[in-house]
């Protein structure tokens, strides 16, 4: 069997073509081609167009048996019945409703109402206030399709507009404990004209229809499973799906999930619960991590400097370094806030590029140990991390991380472990195991953490803190 993997990532397209009677992977990604200056509002359908494209390149000759499908959490585009752009699609970053939410979060009976139900914060994220903000503004969201990248696809290519509880978990319209759309909530916020994509199994499929067929050049009528978000699909693609088992990604994003038995909510407000396609998630997610890093180079070192170049520059016993707080996309877990503003803060005359470099790595660690902490207070220590993402490419900001954590960091040997997530989804959906050789097998990488250093980042960690709490953004008015 032949399965062909497609995903809209933040950045990027990637696809995976995987045989799995001869084991053999091809993958192929490449960055998308976005037709306006913010990067957080995005054309739809030429996400879906190059996305298409890449995966015809890939599948090219080939018999497919098979199309799975990722994508991220909390994008909203609004469409016409017949899919017809409304809005273009509002990704993850866009924070257009961060003053509606704002203004939310001070009715503190609402929040944790709100949190209670969904698992989700009052936060500009996700795509219910997305639609109240998109309703403020005047915009007729009546009869409109409410949907996100990955949906949008998936009706592209099978003319079926369905979602699934663990993509739909995202969206703060999910009831965490049914997985069934949550008709309180959308009848006190007055989101009862919206149209929400119909929820099934994330085992289900929908056959390729003659225009997706075109559009990858394969034949019509191949099952095409309903997508999953890439957080969730991760969990799977690294075999974390155990009550206690946490997967760590840092790319464009930072985020922390661990497998839980039951929905799982902080009373503290400062963690999600939302669902991997195979079981709920308790997690924290920040906004900030490898972006902040590319504007640091861009801005410190310019555009065309060389990561390479820069990894000896971060030096353990550098002293006195400035404090860096990584939310120049806002603040998502532990706080919440979506005004919060990031930047470097005591400065002095004798930093140096190479200081403030080190200092937005260290920064945005300490921000997802913050993350980690609030988790950890509610679960307890997790019995095993599996990190990945672009961390991985510097060994420097790898070792840091599993350094100020103090704790043993399990390397995930899948560079694309969404996408690997992806057709183990589809191995079960058609019988088979989950597991393959060509994916696992083998003694994992571990870091270890250097206890040397505990003292000098637990006092780093205590002025990140500080300087946290002292930069809190001013409430709103009504």
């Amino acid at each position: 069997m032949k399965i062909l993997a497609l995903e809209a990532s933040t950045t990027s397209a990637k696809t995976m073509l995987f045989d799995t009677e001869a084991g053999e992977v091809q993958v192929r990604s490449r960055r998308f081609e976005l037709g306006g200056p913010d990067a957080a509002v995005r054309d739809g359908d030429a996400i879906c167009a190059q996305l298409l494209a890449l995966g015809r390149e890939n599948a090219a000759g080939q018999p497919v048996d098979l199309i799975v499908l990722s994508g991220t959490w909390h994008g909203l585009t609004l469409r016409a019945r017949d899919l017809t752009a409304v809005t273009p699609v509002m990704e993850w970053p866009y924070t257009g409703a961060q003053d509606l939410s704002a203004r939310l979060r001070r009715d503190d009976e609402f929040t944790r109402w709100f949190h209670d139900r969904t698992g989700c914060m009052v936060n500009a994220s996700y795509p219910v206030f997305k639609l109240l903000h998109l309703r403020e503004q005047g915009a007729d969201v009546a009869g409109r399709l409410a949907l996100d990248q990955p949906t949008l696809i998936f009706a592209r290519l099978t003319g079926e507009v369905w979602t699934n509880a663990s993509l739909a978990s995202g969206t703060g319209l999910l009831n965490a404990r049914t997985g069934q759309w949550d008709a309180e909530i959308i009848d006190r916020l007055g989101l009862g004209d919206v149209v929400l994509p119909p929820l099934h199994s994330s085992t289900a499929t929908a056959p390729l229809t003659a225009p997706g067929a075109a559009a990858l050049g394969l034949r019509a009528g191949i099952p095409v499973l309903t997508p999953g978000p890439d957080g969730g699909l991760s969990q799977v693609g690294d075999l974390a799906t155990e009550p206690g088992e946490m997967t760590f990604s840092m790319g464009t994003s930072g985020a922390l999930r661990i497998a839980t038995r039951h929905p799982s909510l902080s009373p503290s407000l400062s963690t999600w619960s939302y669902r991997s396609p195979v079981g709920p998630l308790s997690g924290a997610a920040t906004s900030g991590c490898g972006n902040c890093v590319d504007w640091a180079r861009e801005r410190l070192f310019g555009a065309d400097a060389d990561y390479a170049d820069l990894e000896p520059l971060p030096s353990a016993d550098a002293a006195d370094l400035p404090v860096f707080l990584p939310f120049l996309f806002g603040e998502r877990s532990p706080g919440w806030q979506d005004q919060r503003r990031g930047g470097w803060l005591e400065l002095q005359p004798h930093h140096t590029r190479a200081h403030l470099y080190q200092s937005v790595l260290e920064g945005i660690v300490y921000s997802l140990y913050h993350c980690y902490r609030e988790l950890v207070a509610v679960h307890g220590a997790p019995r095993r991390i599996v990190l990945s993402g672009g961390v991985l490419s510097s060994p420097t900001w790898t070792q840091l991380t599993a350094d100020v954590f103090g704790a043993d960091m399990e390397v995930s040997p899948r560079q694309h472990s969404s996408i690997v997530g992806a057709v183990r989804m589809g191995l079960q959906a058609t019988g088979s195991d989950m597991r393959h050789p060509a994916f696992d097998g083998g003694i994992p990488e571990v870091i270890r953490p250097r206890g040397e250093r505990r003292d000098r980042y637990d006092a780093g960690f205590a002025r990140y803190l500080d300087q946290y709490a002292r930069t809190a953004p001013p409430e709103v008015g009504p």
